[in-house]
């Protein structure tokens, strides 16, 4: 990395910190306020400097910033496809062939193993106070069972999925907003738990 300035030095060590420790990329706020600049265009100049020095990948398909070694090679050289989901047909499994609207390459090191796994478009912002935004995409775990606070994909009567915090309160189960403009969805009759996400990956367009 002797060729970086030592802002693009910050900037590439905060988004492989912010990778490792929570599993999404920083937003552009974050970055810009980690290395101490005011604007979002000196952030994207800062990450195509980044792209063209081959430390980074920005791979729109997956929908975030892959960091790679000095030899132009991902730092996780495993990967596994992972089926994206898109509108759930009312009545069928989530992964029911119908629903999936295509398979996006992941490093294996973020799946974790496990194949019980799938993507899904958030759509909305009921919980962008937790940091997942419209038009992000959650990893999605199948078959966990969620424990108090933890964020789930459910499955609605109507067949329409969402993101929330599953939470506990005097033994009754209900699904949480991380926006106070979103209400709570209650009773837990109307809704089944899909799975808990485990990652989230976003897009720098």
């Amino acid at each position: 990395m002797s060729d970086l300035t030592p802002k693009q030095r910050h900037l590439l060590e905060f988004i492989i910190e912010e990778i490792r420790e929570r599993r999404v990329p920083p937003t552009f706020s974050q970055m810009a306020t980690a290395i101490g600049v005011s604007s979002k265009n000196s952030v994207a100049k800062l990450l195509r400097r980044l792209e063209e020095g081959g430390y980074i990948r920005r791979d729109s398909s997956a929908r975030g910033i892959e960091v790679l070694n000095t030899l132009g090679e991902s730092l996780s050289s495993d990967t596994v496809s992972v089926p994206l989901v898109g509108d759930v047909v009312a009545g069928t499994p989530v992964l029911a062939d119908e629903n999936i609207e295509d398979n996006i390459t992941l490093p294996a090191d973020l799946v974790g193993g496990f194949q019980d796994t799938f993507l899904l478009r958030v759509r909305g912002e009921s919980m962008r106070d937790a940091g997942i935004l419209e038009d992000d995409r959650v990893l999605v775990r199948q078959g966990v069972q969620p424990s108090h606070g933890d964020i789930v994909v459910a499955l609605l009567d109507d067949g329409e999925t969402t993101v929330k915090r599953f939470m506990m309160k005097d033994g009754v189960a209900y699904l949480k907003a991380e926006n106070p403009d979103y209400p709570d969805i209650y009773p837990d009759s109307e809704w089944t738990i899909q799975g808990k996400v485990v990652a989230v990956t976003r897009a720098y367009d």
